[in-house]
């Protein structure tokens, strides 16, 4: 199972929507819980974005690993990919229809290709 930033920071969400919606007869304690949910959040949003290389990648894993791309475009990257061969920089997906220079610098960070 593979633990991408997304599904880091969802979790971490969770755990503090969970966490403040206790009610404990200690306020202290409740306070004290919720700081630590809070701290591990900003611990998980600072981590590292995945990373995907964008010419072994699948969809799904295209789609998750960038921001603003779903399924639809990661599926025409797969295509454009399988036409045309592999991308040859990271700049190259500008090349796929639904992909602008928006996207690219949203996400140059998290693509790779070897």
């Amino acid at each position: 199972m593979n633990i991408t930033y997304k599904s880091l920071v969802s979790i971490s969400m969770l755990v503090i929507l969970f966490t403040s919606s206790i009610v404990m007869a200690d306020p202290v304690s409740a306070a004290m819980e919720k700081s630590e949910a809070m701290e591990d959040a900003e611990t998980m949003m600072t981590l590292e974005p995945m990373l995907v290389n964008i010419n072994t990648g699948t969809a799904e894993e295209i789609a998750e690993a960038l921001n603003g791309v779903g399924p639809m475009t990661a599926a025409a990257i797969i295509k454009y990919r399988d036409a045309n061969g592999p991308f040859a920089s990271r700049k190259d997906i500008v090349m796929v229809k639904g992909v602008g220079d928006m996207t690219f610098e949203a996400n140059k960070s998290t693509i790779m290709v070897e």
